[in-house]
């Protein structure tokens, strides 16, 4: 008997052992119960989303924008933004400069419009002939507001066609590549490349007379004389001896140091074209030019002249007048008085 009860105690002791805990924190539920409940709930979100969610609506093919999911529409037509584009064409007629040509030479039936979305504008592109250029065609465009008021205007430019090693240092100062400084003390050289057939050529004279008075120790200003492409237009009708006389007077003046007034005395004559030596020798006589020693400079000014080319041709200079200071800066008259500064600023 004793045996049997302790055979029972060692089958009980050999067998394993299952615990079961009751999942109270989950309602009496096991995880996998609780897994599925998920699963279910989730399938069920997610076929209502399909239920009740309407498909995207894509919008397409709008060239002026999307406002409030739908194709923006314009105020304008293009044909109303032309003709606001006429007017601000026509306008720069009253402006005092080449820009007056403008509105004669604008292809205004061959404009380009186009629409901004992002900023409400229009940017609107007319082509235009350039008559200095053989009649080049250029761009005028111009940035219109969503009223059609101007926001800006574009001019295209040509391209440069030779590209140089010259460099702008300061506003109205050109640097000449390669060319060295004559001089660190004052005064400094100073040269005027002038045709006195080219547009603006006697005020440089003027101009340049003048500043000799102003910076009479700080400059030392010369004149070369050059018969440039203007002057040449004018061989065929008046004649070369002719056409070059008026340079001859105004470098015997210099010679004489009354450039100033003679210069002063031609532009009430001056009118373009070539004046008669009776008329250049009235202005000299009005000028107190000395007599025998102009009749004398005017029958060597000749060789002169000849040599005053090749300054030009040293330092490339194109389109006249030119003022050269020092050696190395480029100057137009407009500019001259900053390039003054600026090579004066470099001398002690």
């Amino acid at each position: 008997m004793q045996s049997k009860k302790t055979e029972k105690a060692a089958k009980q002791e050999s067998e394993p052992v299952f615990i079961v805990k009751p999942a109270l924190k989950h309602y009496g539920l096991d995880y996998l119960h609780v897994a599925l409940i998920v699963l279910v709930v989730v399938l069920v979100a997610f076929s209502f989303s399909l239920a009740t969610f309407k498909q995207a609506v894509l919008v397409k093919n709008c060239p002026y924008g999307i406002v409030n999911g739908t194709c923006a529409s314009l105020h304008y037509t293009n044909a109303q933004v032309l003709q606001a584009v006429g007017r601000i064409l026509a306008s720069y007629s009253t402006v005092n400069t080449s820009l007056s040509l403008l509105p004669y030479y604008s292809l205004v039936n061959e404009s380009t419009v186009s629409y901004i979305p992002n900023e409400s504008a229009w940017f609107v592109v007319v082509p235009f002939k350039d008559p200095y250029l053989s009649n080049t065609i250029f761009n005028f465009s111009v940035l219109l507001s969503s009223n059609l008021s101007l926001e800006q205007a574009y001019l295209q430019t040509i391209k440069p066609v030779l590209y140089t090693n010259n460099t702008v240092v300061a506003p109205g100062v050109i640097s000449i590549y390669g060319k060295a400084l004559c001089t660190t003390t004052k005064p400094i050289p100073v040269y005027l490349v002038v045709d006195p057939y080219a547009p603006g050529a006697i005020k440089a004279i003027e101009l340049a007379a003048k500043a000799s008075t102003t910076y009479s120790n700080s400059l030392n200003v010369s004149y070369d004389f050059v018969f440039g492409p203007r002057a040449q237009t004018l061989y065929a009708q008046y004649g070369v001896q002719e056409t070059q006389d008026i340079a001859k007077y105004l470098f015997c003046s210099y010679k004489q140091g009354k450039i100033g007034a003679y210069a002063a005395n031609l532009s009430s004559a001056f009118n373009g074209y070539p004046l008669s030596n009776s008329t250049l020798s009235g202005i000299a006589s009005s000028s107190n030019l000395n007599s025998a020693l102009l009749n004398q400079c005017l029958n060597s000014s000749y060789t002169a002249l000849a040599y005053q080319a090749q300054l030009a041709n040293f330092y490339n200079v194109i389109s006249t007048p030119t003022f050269i200071a020092n050696c190395k800066y480029l100057a137009i008259p407009q500019t001259f008085n900053n390039t003054i500064a600026y090579a004066l600023s470099e001398t002690k």
